[in-house]
């Protein structure tokens, strides 16, 4: 990879992937501390779903990981969870949409949001889907992982929208076939063919156009707006600043100022102000992303009253946090809550 290229450094791509990996590890007794030596990280960190990180430093860990469990499907594995774990709000946004369509240029638009590591495209015919996937950096060490991640994912939130019945009509992947070749063909039951000319998912077109029984309009603009919010302000996010989020979303009771920021970071007040300044950012501004993300992923994943979701941000008073959350977001944190309920209820009566 091209190591002085800054879009490898960009803090840009949320953890789902990682934080799969670092539960697979978990799940086989094993402790993947070392796989984040030496990049600004810990587990913990990566276990925050508004968590953002580098694709250095995601590249490092998955290869790290691929080592210590040599010959396992592990993109298959970290793909093919509960699809809302695996693609996070943007999970929420596709089940949210009125049909298949829709919710697939929805994960096309917004694709970043999921911790997607590779780029697609979408090529249709009058009877096929077609998703191509193209790497971001080549790496052939890490291809394979990353095709199986996307792949499956992709199939996992199909098989909740339309049923466990639905498989792809084919896959086509670049590489010679893995010693795992078969676990392929059982998730997902069709043809795959290996060392093809691209890496292809491909799909009936007729699924296109099957209306979805989570479709709930409330809760996909609530969703898209959670995905652009997680994505756009990351665009020029370097490694300072992910540095000091991470910090940040550590103490969020504590309210730490920027003097104690910096001096966890081990440099003057002062040179942390010309940091943030050069990347364009203020320490308040990103002091209320850090906690305009918390406070969603609280009011989504959990069912803490809002009282407690308001003393896990510092607030001592639950009406100071409803007016910051209604300034960051120009709406009531009850509306976020509620159009998880929404989407829940579709899932269930599906």
């Amino acid at each position: 990879m091209l190591q002085d290229d800054r879009r490898l450094t960009e803090t840009i791509i949320p953890t789902f992937v990682i934080a799969g990996l670092v539960d697979h590890a978990h799940a086989k007794g094993l402790e993947p501390e070392a796989w984040f030596t030496g990049l600004g990280l810990t587990i913990a960190n990566v276990q925050q779903s508004e968590a953002l990180i580098s694709f250095r430093q995601a590249a490092t860990i998955i290869r790290r990981a691929l080592r210590a469990l040599p010959s396992e499907p592990l993109g298959l594995h970290v793909g093919s969870r509960d699809a809302l774990v695996s693609f996070g709000m943007l999970g929420f946004a596709m089940l949210s949409s009125s049909n298949v369509r829709e919710a697939f240029a929805t994960g096309l638009e917004y694709h970043l949001a999921s911790g997607s590591l590779m780029d697609l495209e979408a090529e249709t015919t009058a009877t096929e889907v077609t998703l191509r996937l193209h790497e971001r950096f080549p790496d052939p060490e890490l291809l394979p992982f990353l095709c199986e991640e996307v792949f499956a994912s992709i199939v996992a939130i199909m098989r909740m929208m339309l049923g466990n019945d639905i498989s792809p009509l084919r896959v086509e992947l670049s590489y010679p076939p893995p010693p795992y070749g078969a676990a392929y063909q059982r998730l997902f039951n069709c043809p795959v063919r290996f060392d093809s000319n691209a890496n292809r998912l491909v799909l009936p077109a007729a699924l296109m156009d099957r209306p979805l029984a989570t479709h709930s309009a409330a809760s996909h603009a609530v969703a898209l707006a959670a995905c652009r919010r997680l994505i756009e302000p990351a665009a020029t996010t370097q490694d300072v600043i992910s540095s000091v989020e991470n910090l940040l979303r550590g103490k969020l009771r504590q309210r730490p100022s920027m003097a104690d920021i910096a001096g966890w970071l081990n440099i003057t007040e002062r040179t942390l102000r010309r940091h943030l300044t050069e990347a364009g950012q203020r320490f308040s501004a990103i002091r209320d992303r850090v906690m305009e993300q918390r406070a969603r992923m609280l009011l989504i994943d959990s069912t803490l009253p809002i009282t407690n979701i308001a003393e896990e941000l510092g607030f001592s008073d639950a009406r100071d946090f409803r007016r910051a959350f209604r300034r960051w977001t120009g709406m009531a944190p009850r509306h976020i809550r509620q159009a998880r309920s929404n989407t829940e209820a579709g899932v269930s009566a599906r």
